[in-house]
C-alpha cells in the first residue's frame, strides 16, 4: 500500500531494481577472471649472476667446471676454452659480424669442447649437470656472450654462471 501511494503521489519517479544489475556484473566480472590467459614468460634463464664487485664468490667454482673465456684483443674476439685457444672463424657467419668487420669465435670449437667435457662429466648429485661459467670482457659484443649461451642451452646444461669482469686496482 505505501508504494502505491508514493507512486501516485510522484508520478514521474521511476524506481530501479538494482540487485539483478549487480548479480549480472559480479558474474561477468567471474567470467572475465576466469576466461583470460595472461602471457607466460617465454623462458627462464637459470643462472648465477654475481652480485657485488671486488668480493669472493659465494659458490665455490668446483675444478670440473668447463670455464668459456671472452675477450677483445686486436680487434677481434678471442675465446678460450678451458684456457684452450679457441681458432678464431675466418668467414663472417653473420650480417653482425660482417657488419662489425670482426670475426668471432669458432663456434663448432666450442660446442664440440663443450660436448667432449659433458661427455666426461661425473656429476656428484641425482639432477647435476656440468656447471658451465662464461667469463667476458666489458668490451666483448654481447652478441658472442648469447652464442655461447645458446650452444650451452643446446647441449641441455643448467648449470649456468656468468663470471663477475675483473676491474684493475686504481
Amino acid at each position: 500500500m505505501a508504494r502505491r501511494k508514493k507512486a501516485a503521489s510522484e508520478p514521474n519517479k521511476v524506481d530501479t531494481n538494482m540487485t539483478p544489475m549487480i548479480d549480472v556484473v559480479f558474474l561477468l566480472l567471474i567470467f572475465f577472471m576466469l576466461a583470460t590467459k595472461f602471457k607466460l614468460p617465454e623462458g627462464t634463464l637459470r643462472t648465477y649472476l654475481p652480485k657485488n664487485r671486488g668480493e669472493s664468490n659465494s659458490r665455490p667454482m668446483l675444478s670440473e667446471t668447463c670455464r668459456v673465456t671472452l675477450m677483445l684483443q686486436g680487434g677481434q674476439v678471442t675465446a678460450y676454452a678451458d684456457q684452450t685457444l679457441v681458432p678464431t672463424s675466418d668467414v663472417f657467419e653473420s650480417d653482425f659480424e660482417a657488419h662489425i668487420g670482426v670475426p668471432g669465435p669458432d663456434l663448432n670449437f666450442i660446442e664440440d669442447h663443450i660436448t667432449r667435457r659433458k661427455n666426461t662429466y661425473v656429476p656428484l648429485g641425482a639432477n647435476s649437470t656440468l656447471p658451465v661459467v662464461i667469463d667476458f670482457a666489458e668490451n666483448v659484443p654481447y652478441k658472442y656472450v648469447i652464442d655461447v649461451l645458446n650452444i650451452v642451452y643446446k647441449l641441455e646444461l643448467e648449470n649456468i654462471a656468468f663470471a663477475q669482469p675483473e676491474v684493475p686496482f686504481d
